[in-house]
């Protein structure tokens, strides 16, 4: 039997979360908005509006641009790695006759039960010039001549923050892959395997294209949540050297200081919203190419 369910009802259900969303998050948003077009410390109650000052500053700043170009590699380069990870992974155990999925699904989770401080702490140990793993491993290899500040200059210090941050979020990836596989009938690998299909060629003939729009899902969840990305990278060098800057850690570094407070807090709202159109454009960008309607199994 349907009922028809009134519309108050809905409206009754959706009301305190839709007016909690648009206090803590609508309302601070346009505010940002306004604020990045003022001088404002943070403390004093009259802001200064300056226009789109802020904005054209950033034209001359070349802190603000080798944090931008960081962005952008730390999107790029991060996410291929992270999702060829992901990908390699999600076919290793959805193969068929393999044991132990749960268990290593778990495994690879993990880092994302634990604080981003407390991995920045391991990250810190592992790449320590003195005493870290990474550089006993290469000495006792033989490998001397490899062995350096990895977090000293910008070449080395980026790709071992990007390759931290990659390997601590495959699991969230991975946990979304895997179930979307769950979703895909077992009728359809059957039916491949009867026509003589190996496992290599089912996963990436049958099993990839059909998780089209999980994968559109976590690209896209990768975009934004990289362009704003700021625990991991600021604790494990706390800004310490502006040549590993990305968008998140100087809005932080312009907004309230590192060694001295600095409380730009106009600045900081201004690289704020740079951050949001990022996401719009490339976030959007994507889902407006890729997004297509859904195969429907």
């Amino acid at each position: 039997m349907n009922r028809k369910v009134k519309p108050w009802i809905v409206l009754g259900f959706l009301l305190p979360g839709l007016l909690l969303y648009v206090y803590f998050f609508f309302i601070p948003m346009l505010e940002s908005f306004y604020i990045s077009m003022t001088e404002w410390d943070g403390f004093s109650g009259e802001k200064t509006f300056i226009g789109l000052k802020n904005f054209s500053d950033m034209l001359t700043d070349s802190n603000f641009k080798i944090a931008l170009v960081n962005t952008m590699i730390f999107m790029v380069v991060g996410g291929v790695l992270v999702f060829f990870i992901t990908i390699l992974f999600t076919y290793l155990l959805t193969r068929d006759g393999f044991r132990g999925r749960k268990f290593f699904s778990n495994f690879f989770y993990f880092p994302n039960m634990i604080s981003q401080a407390a991995l920045a702490v391991l990250w810190v140990f592992v790449y320590n010039p003195n005493f870290g793993i990474l550089n006993n491993i290469l000495k006792a290899l033989g490998l001397e001549s490899w062995i350096q500040v990895w977090l000293g200059s910008r070449e080395t210090g980026l790709g071992s923050i990007i390759f931290a941050t990659s390997v601590s979020f495959v699991g969230f990836y991975l946990i979304l892959m895997l179930s979307g596989c769950d979703r895909i009938p077992d009728t359809y690998r059957e039916a491949a395997r009867i026509d003589g299909a190996g496992e290599i060629t089912i996963f990436f003939k049958i099993t990839l294209p059909l998780l089209r729009d999980v994968l559109v899902i976590s690209v896209t969840l990768w975009v934004i949540n990289i362009i704003k990305y700021f625990e991991l990278i600021w604790a494990m060098f706390k800004g310490a050297n502006t040549a590993l800057n990305t968008l998140g850690t100087y809005m932080y570094a312009m907004s309230f200081g590192v060694a001295t407070p600095i409380f730009k807090l106009g600045y900081g709202a201004a690289i704020s919203v740079v951050m949001f159109l990022l996401v719009v454009v490339f976030a959007g960008g994507f889902r407006l190419i890729f997004d297509r309607e859904g195969m429907q199994y």
